[in-house]
């Protein structure tokens, strides 16, 4: 543990979730909006899964002010590979990233820097501080590390639905082709007397049902040729805690469409509050690909849920055709990154020359035109 007194804040860095997990529980019980990749149920399991690794130092930051106020907390590491860089708990698994805004998180510019510089100041030696998949607002608060370090839009968005008004009635404002396809799928599943749509809850069920989705799931993504790290030991048995402890709270939802003992689909998900969010899915393919069981699957257990008090349905980052189709609306998010030696340098050059193409169509349609004539 590190303390960094200042004239404003004070902020203290633990090394382990089980120091941490005390001073951070006001911003669990608080009424503060987050996602669910930011409370205790999330955060808890990822450090006790991930922390062992040799490569990974937890930084849980905590910020109070002058008159011991909580106002930050952070949720980082410290990662040892080429560079020593300083990111959120994240290794590719937490859609979104921002910190737990306490009473006392600055609302201006000028706080949020010198918060941040508080904080930089009492974070070990690194080279790179890279911050990805960024909110840029916690509810109706701005997040002060975009305050304070501004960022660059990422490629990658969140997709997510608000349904306020009752479920038929929002059912009814997709477009025509929507709404009837999902009413052809169901019917197409359903031809199959053994077709059911299930909520797994048992230990039995659930471990069944999420085997056969690790499995789909896993076959999926190496058939098209990409990488999967997913079932890893340390990744497998983080999903797995993450389920079984959920299930107890309701912060965790496995749903499945079955034919028998066969998975047709699976979805697992987490929640908090009225926001469920939708983590891993997968399908079986063959002849049940003619009633998209993957959306078919996610407007079941929307509907399920909503009927539950559950009114935004997360369908997370990544911007694929069954997203669209449930008429998503966008959640922008920021890319941050700061050089904290000159190791870090060349990250932040190139990542800041990506976004100034990007920001420029036809310099990027240039540049493209002289690679495939070099190649």
């Amino acid at each position: 543990m590190t303390n960094a007194p200042g004239d404003r804040w004070t902020v203290t860095v633990h090394g382990s979730w089980q120091e941490a997990a005390p001073i951070w529980r006001p911003f669990f019980a608080s009424d503060a909006p987050v996602t669910p990749f930011q409370t205790e149920h999330w955060l808890s399991h990822w450090y006790a899964s991930f922390s062992g690794r040799p490569d990974v130092e937890p930084l849980l930051v905590h910020v109070a002010d002058s008159k011991g106020q909580d106002a930050l907390a952070l949720p980082l590491i410290l990662r040892r590979e080429k560079l020593r860089t300083v990111e959120f708990a994240d290794l590719g698994i937490s859609d979104y990233n921002a910190p737990l805004l306490g009473p006392a998180a600055p609302a201006d510019e000028a706080g949020a820097r010198s918060l941040w510089r508080a904080v930089r100041a009492a974070l070990p030696q690194a080279d790179l501080i890279e911050f990805t998949k960024v909110l840029t607002k916690i509810g109706d608060r701005p997040n002060p590390l975009v305050q304070a370090l501004g960022g660059e839009v990422s490629n990658l968005f969140g997709n997510y639905v608000r349904i306020d008004t009752d479920y038929e009635t929002w059912l009814r404002s997709l477009a025509k082709d929507n709404r009837k396809e999902l009413g052809r799928f169901w019917r197409v599943f359903t031809r199959d007397e053994r077709a059911q749509f299930v909520f797994a809850e048992d230990p039995e069920t659930v471990g069944k049902i999420y085997g056969h989705l690790t499995a789909q799931q896993s076959a999926r993504i190496r058939s098209l040729g990409l990488p999967y790290l997913l079932d890893e030991p340390d990744y497998d048995a983080f999903y797995r805690e993450l389920l079984l402890d959920g299930l107890k709270d309701g912060s965790a939802k496995l749903s499945a469409l079955t034919a028998g003992d066969e998975l047709v689909a699976g979805l697992f998900g987490i929640a908090h509050g009225d926001h469920y969010s939708m983590v891993r899915i997968s399908t079986a393919g063959g002849e049940w690909a003619n009633c998209s069981p993957g959306r078919l699957l996610i407007e079941r257990t929307m509907e399920a849920l909503h009927r539950q008090g559950f009114r935004t349905f997360d369908f997370t980052i990544g911007d694929y055709g069954h997203k669209r189709s449930f008429e998503v609306e966008h959640i922008p998010l920021l890319n941050i990154h700061e050089s904290v030696s000159w190791r870090g340098w060349g990250t932040v050059g190139y990542e800041g020359a990506k976004a100034f193409v990007k920001r420029h169509p036809s310099i990027e349609r240039l540049a493209r035109k002289v690679l495939r004539r070099a190649a």
